[in-house]
């Protein structure tokens, strides 16, 4: 094998699961042959289906190729009942269309690509449309957060990573702010990436790297960062755990993981708040229904605490139109209406006076953010833990 790449093959038989990683590179059917071997005992030592986890698996040669193919052939022959799912992600581009060919061939094959099942509103969240949404939000929190992050351990010359970074904003305001040793941004966002470059080019910012990646199975190094963030991002998952789980383990011992999520039934206006709380209540359940749990915030100290943080800090950023620029926060809101009203309207297909009444509860919180005698939030929740050890 060649060495520059090495590769990784782990098996459970608990899970049943076949997990390749890194760069197999196999220069003939020798050089194979230890692959073979760990392949041919789990297909031995399972019944019913046994996975080969290919979400890692960054290179794979012709040779490598052709082998798993007639392990495939072979193992039909020998275990006719048992199959073989193959799961891979759309982060290795090469690699569904690549082993969806398998799938074809072989009758006792399924390929699944990984992230589309894991992302199932996906479609409504990853666009360029969302683009407004980000940048205005941006702009009011950064203003409330920029301490905050300090209190939350957060300093000068760290090595950082910004996980579902989004359209970038958040990691080029940390490269002003903190002058890190080094900040990656990813995302599974190929429109966002493209934005977050955009801007960095333009600002002539050449310091920040940004990756195209599944926020699950990170092409990042265990115990590499000091700080590691998610910001308003776990809440649109149907699964947070394992997005925590990747955080922590790339997280450095005795660095922090700092979160950001949102309570959006929490969203109030006054007056006209029976409205404002109708709509919001129904935005959260409309995320539900693609997998989103926008009430998520208050829930990040239990997880923190449950996968093992320590340290676990907690508080809010009351956002209200006392505090924040008026016009700045109306036009979040009004981002929300043409988005909640359009995009996701559209994709769970809410009746025409569903979204009307949606679009009238938006337009009545922006009154109460503009009126003289209204008042208004949009409560954000904070949590970061520490990782153990040092």
């Amino acid at each position: 094998m060649e060495n520059e790449q090495p590769f990784s093959i782990r098996f459970s038989e608990n899970d049943q699961e076949v997990a390749l990683e890194g760069a197999l590179r196999p220069a003939g059917a020798e050089d194979f042959a230890p692959v073979r071997s760990r392949l041919d005992h789990a297909a031995d030592a399972v019944r019913g289906v046994l996975y080969l986890n290919f979400k890692r698996l960054r290179y794979l040669n012709h040779t490598g190729f052709a082998e798993l193919a007639r392990f495939i052939a072979a193992c039909a022959e020998r275990h006719p009942s048992l199959k073989l799912k193959l799961v891979v992600s759309s982060v290795v581009p090469w690699a569904p269309l690549r082993f969806g060919f398998l799938g074809a061939k072989f009758g006792n094959t399924i390929v699944e690509q990984y992230d589309k099942a894991f992302y199932p509103g996906q479609g409504v969240i990853e666009n360029d449309r969302l683009v407004p949404v980000l940048r205005t939000q941006t702009n009011i929190v950064w203003s409330h957060e920029r301490e905050l992050l300090r209190r939350h351990g957060l300093g000068k010359r760290m090595r950082i990573a910004d996980i579902c970074c989004g359209i970038g904003d958040f990691a080029v305001l940390v490269y002003k702010e903190f002058e890190p040793e080094y900040i990656v941004g990813v995302d599974h966002s190929r429109p966002f990436l493209q934005y977050a470059q955009q801007i960095a080019r333009e600002f002539g910012i050449t310091d920040i790297e940004y990756q195209f990646g599944d926020a699950t199975h990170l092409f990042l190094p265990s115990n590499s960062f000091e700080f590691v963030t998610s910001r308003l991002a776990l809440q649109i998952f149907n699964d947070p755990s394992s997005i925590l789980r990747e955080l922590m383990r790339i997280c450095r011992p005795g660095g922090r993981v700092y979160l950001t999520n949102e309570m959006t039934a929490h969203n109030y206006g006054y007056p006209r708040h029976e409205s404002v709380t109708w709509t919001y209540q129904q935005a959260v359940k409309i995320a539900q229904s693609l997998g989103m749990d926008m009430n998520f915030g208050p829930k990040m100290f239990s997880l923190l605490t449950d996968m093992g943080f320590e340290d676990v800090r907690m508080e809010q950023i009351p956002i209200t139109n006392n505090n924040t620029a008026i016009d700045d926060f109306a036009r979040v809101i009004e981002s929300w209406e043409e988005y909640v009203t359009g995009e996701l309207s559209t994709a769970t297909q809410q009746p025409p006076e569903v979204v009307e009444r949606l679009r009238m509860g938006f337009r009545d919180h922006v009154y109460a953010i503009r009126s003289r005698r209204g008042f208004a939030t949009w409560p954000i929740y904070v949590a970061s833990g520490r990782k153990p050890g040092r």
